[in-house]
C-alpha cells in the first residue's frame, strides 16, 4: 500500500507544480528532474536484469503461470501495455516499409559503394541537353505577328496511385530479425514440407 501512496503523492505533486508554478521555473525544475529520472543506473540494471526478464515473461504469458500471484501495480501494468503496443506498431511499420520497398528494389542499380550506375554512352553533351532546354527563335511571318495562337496541350490522363494490400499476419514476419540461438534447434528453422 505504501508504494501506491507514494505513486499517487508523486503524481499529485507533479500536477500541483505544473499548474501552480511559474512556467520558466517549472521548465527549469522539469529539466533537472528529467535528467535524474531518465538516467538508469547501470549497476541497478545489471542487478535487476533477471527479475525484469521474469516479470516480462509473466506479463506476456500469464496463462503459463496460473499458480503464481502477480503483485504488480496498475502503473507498471499500464506502462507494460503501452510498451507492448508501441513495439507492435513499430514492427508493423517496419514490415510495411520492407514489403513496399521490395517493389522498388530494382528501380536503381546501386553498387556496394552506394554509387549509382550510369550508362557509359552518356556524355557531357547529352547530359547538358537533358538538363537545359534549347530555345529556337524563329522570325514569324507578317500574318503571324497579328494572330495570337494558343497551343492547347492534350489533357494527360492522370493515373491515381494504387493502394497495395500488405499482409502483416504473414508467418514469415513473426520471427523476422530474431537471432537464432546456437544451442537450441528451433522449430521455425526447419522447412514445413519435410515429412518423415
Amino acid at each position: 500500500m505504501t508504494d501506491k501512496n507514494t505513486l499517487t503523492d508523486k503524481i499529485i505533486t507533479e500536477v500541483t507544480l505544473e499548474c501552480l508554478m511559474n512556467k520558466e521555473n517549472y521548465e527549469k525544475y522539469r529539466l533537472k528532474t528529467c535528467e535524474k529520472r531518465g538516467a538508469i543506473n547501470k549497476k541497478d540494471k545489471k542487478f535487476y536484469r533477471k527479475r525484469i526478464y521474469d516479470v516480462t515473461k509473466k506479463l506476456l504469458n500469464p496463462e503459463l503461470y496460473p499458480n503464481e500471484k502477480m503483485n504488480i501495480t496498475t502503473d507498471l501494468q499500464y506502462k507494460f501495455e503501452t510498451y507492448i503496443s508501441s513495439c507492435i506498431e513499430y514492427f508493423k511499420m517496419l514490415d510495411t516499409s520492407d514489403i513496399l520497398q521490395e517493389d522498388y528494389k530494382d528501380f536503381l542499380e546501386i553498387d556496394e559503394k552506394n554509387e549509382i550506375m550510369i550508362d557509359e554512352n552518356a556524355t557531357i553533351d547529352n547530359a547538358d541537353q537533358l538538363m537545359m532546354r534549347s530555345i529556337k527563335i524563329q522570325e514569324p511571318n507578317s500574318l503571324e505577328k497579328f494572330v495570337k495562337r494558343k497551343i492547347m496541350k492534350p489533357l494527360r490522363k492522370e493515373i491515381p496511385p494504387q493502394q497495395k494490400d500488405v499482409n502483416l499476419k504473414d508467418p514469415v514476419l513473426k520471427n523476422k530479425g530474431i537471432r537464432k540461438k546456437k544451442n537450441i534447434t528451433n522449430t521455425y528453422d526447419k522447412p514445413t514440407n519435410e515429412k518423415k
